[in-house]
Order: structure tokens, then C-alpha cells, then sequence
């Protein structure tokens, strides 16, 4: 948008005296103007002009491909040329505390699990998912030292996990219950920390994502068994307050959301050495590895989906009697990702 209001010159300026405004009084004048603007025309704004983004805050729970998405897309520059000026004030935090802080306003988007979400959701606080990159894939693994060839070995032994309550720390109680174990569970917050406890001896199994699980058992000759996630994937999500106040926005994210799936399973040249960046690997035949690995489990259409929903619904149950009429509606909204493949703009990324 070009402003066309033609500014004084110095000599009118002087023969006008004190009762012609500045020319910081008309830029003021137009500033506020701008500010006082519809959202919808502020980041059109933006984006035009390409000089002013709407800053946006993303938190992720884990440090990992699967939850890389929005880090991927900000380091390509795919949501900077649609006015939004993406930041991560918080990665590896851990499922629940992304959601919690996104709940309380630290951050507008979180990268995390359906469990967190559903659990929020329960308490009745406000959270939203808008989006499942992923399909159900083994993503996450009990680690196990090199001894240890078998689960129920694990009875009475001490396991690394993230957090007591995370997804991938419930699905890692859950794994080894099935078999018939009892184990103690330490939380250490990060999978650095858990694989650095599961080398020095300090633990017996950790829980560790698939990124880590191919170092594991080059180096040390670890064990490797499934976690049972119980078809929560891991999902991308954003508040109801915030689709009301300003979809626009949303939209633009989730297009840029979109847009990098699209990259990450089109352009290894380009997502390769983001991974390795992202993940802090060095050997980049690992990180070419890993997104071989991922590019067919990213979605081209990422609509929210819960295949567990029911085994969902029966976990939480104990904690939340609501749990078991717990709707995938109560949890999601699809209309945006409903709307990108109704307007033709999934099919256009694929065309070819």
C-alpha cells in the first residue's frame, strides 16, 4: 500500500508557522493509523511491502524430526515471505510444558503430543490441534543395554524418560507394563540426557526417538523395541482464542506449515543440512539416513487424525471421567487444512 499524502515542503513549513503539523507528526498520525488497522490488513501490509512481519512464537516438546516441521520452514524462509517472522523460545521442552505455555500465552503454536492436548483440553483449557504431519509411524523406541534382549528383563530396573507425564514417557510405562515388568522411571528432560545416562551406565533403558536410536546401536550395540504410542501422533497446535481473533494469521501458518512438508519430502538438498543443524549431527550420511527414513511418513495432507483415539480416551479415564465421550472434535480443528486442500492449494504443491 502506498501512502499518497504529499508532505510540506521546508519553505511552506516555515510560512505556515506552528499550526502545520511535523513530518513526525504525520508519520505518528499514519503509524497509529496502521496499528489501529485490522489485523487481516496489517499482515497483507506486510507482506506487500515485505519491510514489517507479524512475529509469531513456536515452542516444540521434542528434538526431533518428526517435530521439526515449523523449525524447517522458518530456517527456509518459507513463512518469511508470507509476513511472518518465526521464532523458537522454547525446543526439547517436553510435551506437557509446550502445551501448558502455550495455554498461557508464551508462545502462539506448539509442537507436541495428541495426549498433552487431550489432557488440556479435559482440564477445560484452551487448546487446539490444527494439524498432524506425521502418520502413525515407529518413531520412538526403549533402548536397552546391550544385555538386555528382552522387555520383561526390564522388571524392577530404572528407565530414562522425558518427563513423568509426556506422551512418550506415558507410551514408554505402557510398553513395558504390557509385557509384564515393573521398573522405576527417571525423568531427565531431554533425550541427550537420557542417551548420556544409557552410555555411562547410570540407567538400564531409555526412551529415545528414532534419531538417536541409529547412534545407539552403531556405537554401543544397544537394543531397540518399539514404543507403543497408542495412534496419538504427535501433532501441531495452536489456541481457539487465537483462530477467533486473527484466522488470517493461522491461515498463513498453516500454509507455510504445509509448504514445508512439501520441501522436506522434495528437496533433500535443501532439508539435509537443516536436519544436521537442527538435530546437531555431523556425519550428514545419518542425517541423509533419517530423512529417507521420515519422507514417507510426513503427509502431504496433514489432517488432524487419531487412530488410538479410543485407547486415548480409556488412559485418561481414570484421571478425567469426561474422558470417555471425549470427542476428536473437542480436540481439533480441521477446517484449515480442510480448506488448503479444497481451494486446490495441496494439490498445486504436488502437481510436479
Amino acid at each position: 500500500m502506498r501512502n499518497t499524502t504529499s508532505l510540506p515542503s521546508a519553505t511552506a513549513r516555515s510560512k505556515q508557522g506552528s499550526a502545520s503539523p511535523s513530518r513526525r507528526a504525520i508519520l505518528l498520525h499514519f503509524v497509529a493509523g496502521l496499528l489501529a488497522a485490522p489485523a487481516a490488513f496489517r499482515l497483507a501490509w506486510a507482506q506487500d511491502g515485505q519491510t514489517v512481519g507479524r512475529h509469531v512464537r513456536v515452542a516444540t516438546g521434542l528434538l526431533a524430526t518428526w517435530q521439526c516441521t515449523a523449525w524447517l520452514g522458518a530456517e527456509a524462509g518459507l513463512f518469511k515471505r508470507r509476513g511472518i517472522d518465526m521464532s523458537f523460545p522454547a525446543i526439547a521442552v517436553g510435551g506437557p510444558q509446550a502445551a501448558a505455555g502455550l495455554i498461557r500465552g508464551e508462545w502462539e503454536f506448539a509442537h507436541t503430543g495428541a495426549l498433552p492436548v487431550a489432557e488440556e483440553v479435559l482440564k477445560g483449557q484452551d487448546i487446539v490441534i490444527l494439524a498432524t504431519p506425521t502418520s502413525e509411524f515407529a518413531n520412538a523406541f526403549i533402548m536397552t543395554r546391550k544385555e538386555i534382549t528382552e522387555l520383561a528383563q526390564l522388571d524392577r530396573k530404572k528407565i530414562g524418560v522425558l518427563t513423568e507425564t509426556g506422551q512418550t514417557s506415558v507410551a514408554a510405562r505402557v510398553t513395558i507394563e504390557k509385557v509384564g515388568a515393573t521398573a522405576s522411571y527417571v525423568p531427565l528432560g531431554k533425550f541427550e540426557r537420557i542417551y548420556a545416562a544409557l552410555a555411562a551406565g547410570e540407567i538400564d533403558a531409555g526412551a529415545l526417538p528414532i534419531d538417536l536410536r541409529f547412534f545407539g546401536q552403531v556405537r554401543y550395540g544397544w537394543n531397540a523395541f518399539p514404543l507403543h504410542e497408542f495412534g496419538t501422533p504427535s501433532i501441531f497446535a495452536t489456541t481457539r482464542k487465537l483462530v477467533a481473533s486473527d484466522r488470517t494469521l493461522v491461515m498463513n501458518v498453516m500454509q507455510g506449515f504445509v509448504e514445508t512438508i512439501h520441501l522436506f519430502k522434495s528437496r533433500p538438498d535443501i532439508v539435509v543440512p537443516l536436519l544436521q543443524r537442527y538435530l546437531r549431527i555431523e556425519d550428514r550420511k545419518v542425517a541423509e539416513e533419517l530423512h529417507a527414513y521420515h519422507v514417507s511418513v510426513f503427509q502431504n495432507v496433514p489432517r488432524p487424525s487419531f487412530p488410538g483415539m479410543q485407547t486415548l480416551r480409556e488412559l485418561l479415564a481414570s484421571k478425567y471421567p469426561g474422558a470417555l465421550s471425549l470427542k476428536e472434535t473437542d480436540i481439533a480443528d480441521y477446517s484449515f487444512i480442510d480448506e488448503l486442500e479444497r481451494n486446490g492449494f495441496i494439490n498445486r504443491l504436488y502437481a510436479g
